[in-house]
């Protein structure tokens, strides 16, 4: 029975059976131009990982790039055959994995503790299969750990996990921190090993709360899961390993700059003025409501008030209920809403950067006189110190905003989602005065 190909989260990675495949269509403006190309490139690769096949797939990226471009029959021809020889990527494969079976030297930095339960330990690889199906995120977290985790493997190895040390961890720490952001032109589309060998001057690199991410990863890895959940380790390498970086917080508005901003609103389009009031009176983060859909504006029946739905986020607590304040139905939002199609901001959706550059065309200052950042995220920040500083009860704001209740201790275990009544009053305090 012939098994169809399934693709991965990946582009042009497929899985049949267990065995991963690269498979790329060549367009037919390339197969026009020379009509001897076959309709698509597929060649195995030869394992049942998805890590490593990505790995191997990303190499090929910028050789895609150039095929696209393309003018020339030769220069097709020849990135076509380039683009079909996996003999390097495999052979690398192969190679890390024969070091991985052989026997780790024992070293005097390296931890003895781990070294007791080391003939039971997973390869790294196969204990982050089981941390993934053990934790629950969201897509959206997935994705993102799922990034960060190629970038720590890349580094580290698949190993087994009891030979990792807390000098490793660091180190490829130091090795992320020298990457580029992921946003930036120039360094779009080239593959882990590629950014690796670039110099990347240091207004491009990563911030340090990236890198930052990246420990807490592996804190939650080692730590959590191999350590406390599994017992496989007697330590974890992340263990007193700490990355310093510079806290560059975003700042508040104040009332004076928020009225500002409302008073600019005439000369911008329809929806960012709802979309600006939205985050003003909610604290939702830009691409929650960017989200919303005509159908995520409801009416509460005990309270009669209105209030939206936010259906995905970070993290669960970021999904919710919050309720609309007072001045959006004074002014008319639910007329506005009566009238739209499906999602409510379309070209927030498609385009966030749109948000923040009409923001920021309104915000004379960048920073507040702490030297506190301000972009849109400050809005944010304002409508939370807004609310605390009103005396609200803490749990009560971080469930309007979507953030875990912390700081009751044990009772934070048996507190739950609290209803729109209780709720209420952290957002019905927000003014920022008249004007």
């Amino acid at each position: 029975m012939v098994q169809e190909l399934v693709q991965t989260e990946f582009p042009y990675v497929y899985l049949r059976r267990k065995t991963y495949y690269f498979r790329f269509v060549i367009p037919p403006r390339i197969r026009q131009l020379c009509p001897s190309l076959p309709r698509e490139v597929k060649r195995s690769l030869r394992t049942d990982s998805l890590t490593d096949a990505w790995s191997m797939v990303s190499d090929k990226l910028p050789l895609i790039r150039l095929l696209r471009l393309c003018n020339s029959a030769e220069v097709a021809r020849d990135l076509c055959q380039r683009l079909s020889d996996f003999a390097c990527q495999i052979g690398e494969w192969v190679r890390a994995k024969v070091a991985a079976l052989r026997p780790m030297p024992v070293e005097p930095r390296a931890s003895v503790d781990n070294l007791k339960t080391s003939p039971n330990a997973p390869m790294l690889d196969e204990a982050w299969e089981q941390f993934c199906l053990w934790k629950s995120w969201t897509e959206k977290r997935t994705k993102l750990n799922q990034r960060m985790y190629a970038n720590l493997r890349y580094f580290l190895g698949n190993v087994s996990v009891a030979s990792i040390r807390k000098q490793d961890i660091k180190g490829a720490l130091e090795r992320i921190s020298r990457l580029p952001k992921g946003n930036l032109r120039a360094y779009k589309g080239e593959s882990l090993k590629r950014l690796c060998s670039l110099s990347v001057p240091p207004q491009d690199r990563v911030s340090a709360k990236y890198v930052k991410e990246h420990l807490k990863l592996c804190q939650s890895l080692f730590s959590r899961y191999l350590k406390q959940e599994l017992d496989v380790l007697e330590t974890s390498p992340t263990e007193g390993l700490r990355w310093a970086h510079e806290d560059n917080r975003y700042g508040c508005l104040t009332d004076a700059q928020v009225r500002a901003l409302l008073a600019q609103m005439e000369d911008k389009p329809e929806w960012f003025r709802w979309f600006l009031l939205m985050a003003l009176y909610s604290g939702a983060r830009r691409s929650e409501l960017a989200s919303l859909t005509k159908a995520d504006i409801k009416r509460c029946p005990d309270t009669g008030r209105h209030y939206f739905v936010v259906k995905d986020g970070k993290t669960r607590a970021a999904r919710r209920a919050v309720p609309i304040h007072s001045r959006l139905l004074q002014e008319g939002f639910l007329t506005w809403v009566a009238v739209q199609e499906g999602r409510l901001f379309e070209t927030a959706f498609h385009n966030p950067n749109r948000v923040t550059d009409l923001f920021g065309s309104m915000l004379n200052a960048k920073t507040n006189d702490h030297g506190e950042r301000l972009v849109f995220h400050s809005v944010r920040h304002t409508f939370i110190t807004s609310a605390r500083a009103a005396g609200n009860d803490t749990v009560l704001v971080q469930q309007v905003v979507g953030h875990e209740k912390r700081g009751a201790g044990q009772t934070d275990r048996y507190t739950h989602t609290f209803p729109l009544k209780d709720i209420l009053s952290v957002v019905d305090c927000i003014c920022y005065g008249s004007g």
